[in-house]
């Protein structure tokens, strides 16, 4: 910290004789004592004030000291006013709004990551410190973004970016550039965390951010290539179904427009569509729209398993797990009787279709 001082021009004042000539008039000097960092020009705070008056005829400077008590005070109070501190100090103002903007600005962060980790949804990020998760770490792999990429009941889905960063500052330059489009950015392996254990994250200070996109942009750049579904060429049974229920789904200016999608699903369901299925199974655990009914989510789930979906595989797996009475190997045994090419690594818990 350094210190200077500055000179304020307080005019004129007839209240003081002078001691050498006897003249009344004199200029009143204030000067003030600041303390700066770097920069003279930006004071940082005042250390002190004085006031010293200079004769108008022979130019002897009066110091404080000789001056009376009375009017020393009066002419602190006259030469220092609100205005010559706010002008002065102004660099002190701009670096208590700068801090307090940024407190405020880490405050509003800090609540939105906590609000999207206790209600996440697909397509969410995530930035998570590693050296929190795993002490198997080199020096610079320090964060790694995560994506949210399936959400069945309570369990949430993520998958963990192959890549790790150094900085903070990297959550937003890997979205911003598209990095994270890449096809091959995310492992294929999903990592599943109930809620709770997403809250013990946040607690541990393993969840850093967490951001969501609008209409499928985030920090000025598209998050994912491709955002509807396509209907193809070929006649499938249920797909058309499946696609209007899509289409409800986001019609939020119809009235009604959930119940309406989850009545399409069910249509597309029956007809034994897998997607159809899937997305009826998905409503049955969220119930927002129909009551939650978790043995009719498991039988959708598996029709569609039937046909060889591991996203429904793997649905069906977590669901069954918090089931009472659920067998999931009963489960597996009656894919691979059905003559779906499974897979299961009983060590890792992991499951996948074989090729």
């Amino acid at each position: 910290m350094e210190y200077g001082e500055s000179l304020i021009n307080g005019g004129v004042t007839y209240q003081h004789k002078c001691e050498c000539c006897g003249c009344e008039k004199h200029n009143v000097q204030g000067a003030i004592q600041y303390a700066y960092l770097f920069l003279e020009s930006l004071p940082f705070y005042p250390v002190g004030r004085s006031v010293t008056l200079e004769c108008a005829e022979c130019l002897h400077i009066t110091k404080p000291q000789d001056l009376d008590s009375a009017l020393y005070k009066q002419l602190l109070s006259s030469v220092f006013t609100i205005y010559h501190f706010v002008l002065k100090f102004f660099g002190l103002f701009l670096v208590c709004y700068l801090m307090f903007s940024w407190w405020q600005s880490e405050q509003e962060e800090s609540r939105i990551t906590e609000n999207l980790v206790s209600y996440p949804q697909i397509n969410d990020f995530m930035l998570l410190d590693f050296r929190k998760i795993s002490k198997d770490m080199r020096p610079h792999e320090i964060y790694r973004i995560a994506k949210v990429v399936d959400i069945t009941g309570n369990t949430v889905s993520l998958a963990f970016g192959n890549f790790f960063y150094k900085h903070e500052s990297s959550f937003e330059d890997a979205i911003m550039s598209g990095q994270t489009r890449a096809y091959s950015y995310f492992g294929k392996n999903n990592h599943n965390f109930s809620i709770a254990q997403l809250a013990t994250l946040l607690e541990r200070e393993a969840i850093v951010r967490a951001a969501r996109p609008e209409g499928n942009m985030l920090f000025g750049n598209y998050v994912i290539n491709d955002t509807g579904y396509r209907m193809g060429s070929t006649y499938i049974p249920g797909e058309r179904k499946y696609a209007s229920g899509l289409a409800f789904e986001q019609a939020t200016y119809i009235q009604e427009h959930n119940i309406k999608a989850f009545f399409k699903f069910e249509e597309s369901a029956n007809l034994g569509f897998a997607l159809g299925q899937i997305r009826l199974a998905e409503l049955y655990l969220a119930g927002e729209i129909i009551e939650t009914d978790l043995s009719k989510a498991l039988y959708w789930l598996e029709q569609a398993s039937m046909q060889s979906y591991e996203r429904a595989i793997k649905k069906y797996s977590i669901v069954c797990q918090q089931t009472k009475g659920c067998d999931v190997q009963a489960f597996y045994s009656r894919l691979i009787d059905a003559g779906v090419n499974l897979s299961v690594n009983e060590r890792k818990g992991e499951v996948a279709l074989s090729d």
